[in-house]
């Protein structure tokens, strides 16, 4: 969801002031600085640099009240429309002060890595979602595997995953999986999930809406990097694309097709399809499911969404040339825990061969953080020295973390 910068809108003072608004969530909302530690800090003085800007534009203004209403409850959107309101008819009456104010957001606009999506449908009620397993048991599961040829699909997509809860990372993966088997006007894809556990949680949850279902033993720290090799070399004969994708990722209809055309026809190696990812509240995440799994929606309109933008992640989503994957080695296995892996293989990639981006939406579905350090409160893999792995390593051995027999 690319967020929309500068008074390019008919309305150029509403604009401004839907800007403005979203600054005083950012500067305010404590998931901000939750979703991602390094982001935050990269962006935070220019959050605050806009929203004392804005602080003073409201004093003594019928304003005031509305921003403090925001300030103070910063997910409470009713007031930021509120604010949205009482801003734009108080920047129509003061351009001079409106044209200081967009300075200000524009040059703060470049700089930020954390933006806000409110969509202007967005609706803060849950709405039902049919057949999914946080509302009800799980619908029946499909008749045919992912794809109707996964033996010689040109496409290999690999999802790495763990839920020891049961709860919404799971839901979010079937969801993913469903998404996948509805895919249309595209080439054969075939779908592995990995799960690294010590047992096999998910496994008759999935039967149906996967093409290869693969356990792979291990307790302590999940280990995405790993998990990712394990899939990629447990595939049969020789897919020439493969796509690492997080299990909690919404896919539209079309997304195999536009991404494999896109390494078919293009010169490059890798690619993310997405420049901003955007993570979804639970009401947000809750009408994405009722519209593409529920309602079989081709895609879902961010007009009802709500969430944070990331600018540029690493991961989430990766296509690549299979043979690129080992060339450079597959992920590095020795990042456990959360983060690093993804910035380490994309910075691989990219040095082995063009990797580009493209502007699709990149849908995060809702789900518990992760611990995002260890009890030394240092990243978890921060003492680990990147772009070292090679095609001299070896990967993927889905026996490396057991303690018993295969």
């Amino acid at each position: 969801m690319t967020p929309t910068h500068g008074p390019a809108a008919a309305d150029a003072a509403a604009e401004l002031a839907g800007r403005l608004t979203a600054y005083a969530v950012l500067a305010h909302d404590p998931a901000v600085p939750q979703i991602a530690a390094d982001y935050w800090a990269k962006s935070e003085d220019h959050y605050r640099a806009v929203d004392a800007a804005l602080a003073a534009l409201v004093t003594g203004s019928p304003a005031a009240s509305a921003y403090a209403a925001v300030t103070g409850s910063p997910t409470h959107v009713p007031a930021q429309r509120d604010l949205r309101a009482f801003l734009t008819t108080l920047l129509r009456q003061r351009p001079d002060q409106a044209a200081d104010s967009a300075r200000v957001v524009a040059g703060a606009d470049e700089r930020i890595w954390i933006d806000y999506h409110l969509g202007t449908d967005y609706l803060s009620d849950n709405p039902q979602v049919p057949d999914f397993p946080e509302h009800s048991e799980p619908s029946k599961p499909a008749e045919s595997p992912a794809s109707p040829d996964p033996a010689g699909a040109p496409a290999h997509i690999v999802i790495p995953f763990r839920d020891r809860e049961g709860g919404l990372r799971t839901r979010n993966l079937l969801a993913c999986l469903r998404a996948l088997a509805d895919q249309a006007d595209g080439p054969a894809h075939r779908v592995t999930v990995v799960e690294t556990d010590v047992e096999p949680r998910t496994r008759e949850a999935v039967a149906g809406l996967v093409d290869d279902y693969v356990f792979a033993h291990k307790d302590g720290l999940f280990n995405k990097a790993w998990a990712v090799n394990v899939g990629v070399m447990s595939a049969p004969g020789d897919p020439r694309y493969t796509c690492v994708l997080d299990a909690d990722i919404l896919v539209d209809r079309h997304f195999v097709a536009r991404n494999t055309a896109r390494l078919r026809d293009g010169a490059h190696g890798s690619h993310l399809p997405f420049r901003w990812s955007l993570s979804l509240d639970e009401p947000s995440t809750l009408r994405a499911l009722a519209l593409r799994v529920g309602a079989g929606a081709a895609e879902v309109p961010g007009s009802v969404l709500r969430g944070l933008l990331l600018r540029e992640p690493p991961g989430g989503c990766v296509w690549l040339r299979t043979g690129l994957f080992h060339t450079v080695g597959g992920f590095d296995e020795r990042f456990e825990g959360w983060g690093g892996e993804d910035d380490d293989v994309v910075a691989r990639l990219s040095a082995a061969a063009p990797l580009v981006r493209f502007d699709d939406d990149l849908l995060h579905l809702n789900h518990p953080r992760p611990e995002m350090t260890r009890e030394d409160g240092q990243p978890f893999n921060a003492h680990l020295q990147p772009m070292v792995r090679t095609a001299a390593h070896a990967y993927g051995d889905p026996r490396k973390f057991s303690l018993g027999p295969a």
